[in-house]
């Protein structure tokens, strides 16, 4: 028997039962187990049973999830679904999802309907497939981080609008409807991706393709062309404040028992604004037995731009480094952004290298003994590493590997800053930063480690407004996970 947590709302106050259940049954079996044996009468939606119409989503431990398709486990906690108003019980209301689905014109719209039965071409059936394989299960608004906090409708409904917009009978201007339902209020963390049952990838097959036609028609967010004209002056997506690293730097470091010989790719933040980041992955790789290779014409990698829909300029950066890339004779192409690392990683089709994380590298030749280091640290986990490259045991394997040093991990969660909303939504933005600064506050860390540049100065600037905002003395430090190892190498 294992033991199971539920919560309950009789429409007046919420609060959580504990029942013994049979190993091996579903949530679902499970919750009917309950009702039948301990004649609870818990309330809940099911009706396929087979993972196919979504009606029975629920939280269980804190992530949505079809209840006819997850084994019950020990201490399990099963609650309604997240970001709904709750009816009773596990029954949350769904009113407001079908409100809007009429709203953006859930059909087909045409000037004239084919009197004879149309042939629809197999290619274009099958250009869309992923699309229209959504269970109305919910599951990506209850989690959506840019839904919780505005007037962002959420995920699905960017999918059903592409759904249309690529359809080929279809003649309304879907993009248009997605605009001005604040397509650009997303900040591409790929969380629906991760939690879809049926692995639609919203992110790349509806919200950027979206977003490009919709900025190829001139609906776009006016501070996403000064990011435009900063790229085609500099090649950066930034203005250069300093000297760049790539001028500070020589073109290679060798390393004393070479196990490896990498690439560097800086990326725009490194290159102009954190040269010190860039100067200590170079030191942490040497240490490491890693040689550093270092294209002083690398330019920057097109995430900014993919993410916005402006394909015209990602395809000529990408075109540019990967007449500088390919032709290198390296192990790997490393990354101290996630943002550029899975830009890499997932736009570059066409790449005849292979591009790591240095998390990755460095857990693949081998950790060192590391100097003690005595402070209590978190780990924030960008969207772009965890959801976009599949990265997560590797940071906390380095950061726990050093001595003496506390580390309280917490879930992961988005800061804001991807997708071009901090440029483009700051105050979007920041309402979700401030979210995240407060996991980061109530863990009562010295300093949160991560390996994302966009995230670093997001992170920075959403602890101090929440720290200003809540009165608090105590300063929480920033850093690059090469910032932290430079300590103790």
């Amino acid at each position: 028997m294992v033991k199971i947590k539920i919560k309950r709302c009789d429409g007046k106050k919420s609060y959580y039962e504990s029942y013994e259940v049979p190993e091996g049954l579903t949530v679902l079996e499970a919750l009917e187990y309950i009702n039948n044996n301990y004649g609870a009468n818990i309330l809940f939606r099911a009706s396929c049973r087979n993972g196919q119409c979504g009606s029975c989503a629920m939280t269980i431990n804190g992530e949505p999830k079809l209840a006819c398709e997850t084994k019950v486990k020990d201490n399990m906690v099963i609650e309604p679904l997240k970001g709904f108003k709750v009816i009773i019980d596990l029954i949350v209301d769904r009113e407001s999802y079908y409100k809007k689905l009429l709203n953006i014109k859930n059909y087909l719209i045409r000037k004239e309907y084919p009197k004879d039965l149309e042939i629809i071409p197999q290619k274009y059936v099958e250009e869309n497939k992923n699309l229209r394989g959504c269970i109305d299960c919910l599951s990506c608004l209850s989690i959506c981080p840019s839904r919780e906090v505005s007037d962002y409708p959420g995920p699905t409904f960017m999918r059903q609008l592409a759904r249309f917009a690529f359809d080929r009978r279809d003649e309304d201007n879907r993009e248009i409807t997605a605009y001005f339902e604040n397509i650009y209020n997303c900040t591409t963390c790929a969380k629906c991706v991760e939690v879809c049952p049926k692995e639609i990838d919203i992110v790349h097959n509806a919200i950027e393709k979206l977003r490009a036609l919709s900025f190829s028609k001139g609906y776009l967010i006016k501070n996403h062309l000064k990011v435009r004209e900063n790229v085609l002056k500099y090649n950066r997506s930034v203005v250069e404040e300093n000297t760049p690293l790539l001028k500070q730097v020589n073109n290679i470091y060798e390393a004393e028992n070479e196990k490896l010989r990498v690439a560097f790719f800086t990326g725009c933040l490194v290159d102009f604004r954190l040269q010190d980041v860039g100067k200590n992955a170079i030191k942490v790789l040497n240490a490491h037995g890693v040689s550093v290779y270092i294209p002083k014409e690398q330019v920057c990698c097109g995430s900014p731009f993919f993410r916005t829909g402006q394909r015209d300029v990602a395809e000529k950066l990408k075109k540019k480094n990967l007449e500088i890339f390919n032709k290198l004779d390296v192990d790997y192409i490393v990354t101290i952004c996630a943002g550029c690392g899975s830009t890499l990683k997932n736009d570059y089709k066409e790449r005849e290298f292979e591009v790591k994380d240095i998390t990755e590298v460095l857990t693949e030749v081998g950790l060192l003994k590391y100097k003690p280091l005595k402070i209590r640290v978190t780990y924030h986990d960008p969207c772009h590493l965890k959801r976009g490259q599949g990265i997560y045991e590797q940071p906390r394997k380095i950061i726990k590997s050093i001595p003496e040093i506390e580390f309280i991990d917490i879930e992961a969660r988005c800061c804001g800053a991807g997708g071009g909303v901090r440029s483009g939504k700051p105050d979007i933005a920041y309402l979700i930063g401030k979210r995240r600064a407060k996991m980061i506050y109530d863990t009562n860390a010295d300093a949160v480690i991560t390996v994302c540049p966009f995230c670093e100065y997001h992170l920075k600037d959403s602890l101090k407004k929440y720290k200003e905002e809540n009165n608090l003395k105590k300063d929480i430090e920033v850093m690059n996970i090469v910032s932290l190892l430079s300590k103790v190498i």
